[in-house]
């Protein structure tokens, strides 16, 4: 792409009209023109995430070849204003700290003075190096590369950018063009973030043929839908980088109903993450008499490593983290044991149960827990060893599913429903 100050959008203004006019329609009526495509079209399944964003299908319309690939959902501009999307805007945001942007999914239909929008907005402005600003009363986010007047992008136009690079991901690996999607949505999703999530797609020039629940894209991956006993129950737990949510369904009639749901927008890796990055910034300042808790680059530099810290502690138990220079010349090394993590974060692994349990206790299954069937595991910080035995400790020792890989599985469940469009019901 070359180097530009602005996206190639429509206005904001004429975005958010655009917006509205959506919101106004009915949903499930703008589904159904949609929802069954001629199979030479080719359709492929996307996931957006606060941390990851994913796309699957297959190469042939019905055919068994399939693919699926994922990328940061990360956002970054050039001194120069050129625009970076996934792993080249993390690299560039590990050099450059504060030129990218990332967790702008919670910011999907929000609106800026709405009484629970409020809280998430101030909350996400709390926790992103990018500024927000109210416009319209929507949250926009603003931008101002080196020589560059500002520009407001709402979440919309940044996620149809990763939507975009999906989407051309997928292009090259099949050869052809790809125009619609089965696109899926947390279950706790109203009908704003998720008409904001299809118009983010029809951006990027893909056209949603379906919006589908990530616990129900899930069970799907699993099968249960086929496995699943009459009036079974499967609890789904997502454990993200930003949000978890705990979902209890169950199989009537060969159709997914929602049971119960909780979720916590502000729980999962990024939090556990910067558990990690406050012990290693306390320890340096007194191994080493430096503080770097207002250094962005450094920072920046020792949160990356962290995050990778904690991925190894997910089959060791033991972590290296190296970073070279790290602030005024200094070498960092140290280690940090999967029990040390365990502890800087147990209140958190608490949260995610107790966020477990709210759902249970919705379901009026607390007292009754033998009778959920299956237990599935989403997101990747559910790949938390702590996390996987504190749920088993819950179930009294029943087995999780966590055999498919937990960042990948919905997109996965949603592109079985590419060739068996009736799996879930």
């Amino acid at each position: 792409m070359a180097p530009d100050c602005c996206l190639d959008r429509a206005s904001t203004g004429v975005a958010i009209l655009l917006l509205l006019l959506l919101l106004s329609l009915d949903a499930s009526a703008l589904m159904d023109t949609v929802h069954h495509r001629p199979w030479d079209a080719t359709v492929v399944a996307i996931d957006i995430g606060n941390t990851n964003s994913c796309v699957a299908g297959y190469t042939d319309g019905r055919a068994q070849t399939m693919f699926q690939l994922c990328i940061p959902s990360w956002v970054a501009f050039t001194g120069n204003g050129t625009l970076l999307v996934g792993d080249d805007a993390r690299n560039h945001a590990a050099v450059n700290p504060g030129s990218a942007i990332f967790g702008f999914k919670r910011l999907l239909g929000k609106r800026w003075n709405h009484w629970y929008d409020t809280e998430v907005v101030q909350r996400v402005m709390k926790t992103v190096p990018y500024k927000l600003v109210e416009k319209n009363s929507n949250p926009l986010i603003q931008v101002k590369p080196n020589g560059c007047v500002a520009k407001e992008y709402g979440a919309e136009q940044i996620t149809a950018r990763i939507i975009a690079k999906l989407r051309e991901a997928a292009e090259a690996y099949i050869g052809r063009d790809v125009r619609y999607a089965i696109f899926t949505v947390p279950q706790h999703y109203n009908q704003a973030p998720t008409e904001s999530t299809r118009y983010a797609g029809q951006i990027a020039g893909v056209r949603a043929t379906r919006m589908l629940d990530e616990p129900i894209a899930a069970a799907v991956a699993y099968g249960l839908h086929q496995k699943l006993r009459e009036e079974g129950n499967a609890l789904v737990l997502h454990v993200g980088g930003g949000t978890a949510e705990a979902s209890v369904l169950t199989l009537v009639d060969g159709v997914f109903q929602f049971y119960s749901a909780r979720h916590d927008p502000f729980l999962g890796g990024d939090d556990f993450d910067q558990r990690i990055v406050d012990h290693f910034v306390e320890l340096i300042k007194q191994k080493h008499g430096k503080d770097i808790s207002n250094d962005k680059e450094a920072h920046g530099k020792l949160r990356i490593a962290c995050e990778q810290a904690k991925k190894v502690l997910s089959t060791r138990r033991h972590a290296q983290l190296a970073i070279e220079s790290l602030v005024d010349g200094l070498d960092f090394m140290e280690t940090l044991t999967r029990a040390k993590f365990e502890e800087l974060n147990h209140d958190l692994f608490l949260k995610v149960i107790a966020l477990l349990d709210r759902a249970m206790v919705e379901a009026e299954l607390e007292k009754k827990r033998n009778m959920v069937d299956e237990i599935l595991l989403i997101g990747g910080s559910t790949m938390i060893p702590k996390i996987q035995r504190l749920v088993r400790n819950y179930f009294d020792g029943k087995e999780v599913n966590a055999s498919l890989k937990p960042d990948e599985v919905v997109t996965l469940g949603a592109a079985a429903l590419l060739t068996h469009p009736s799996a879930d019901g």
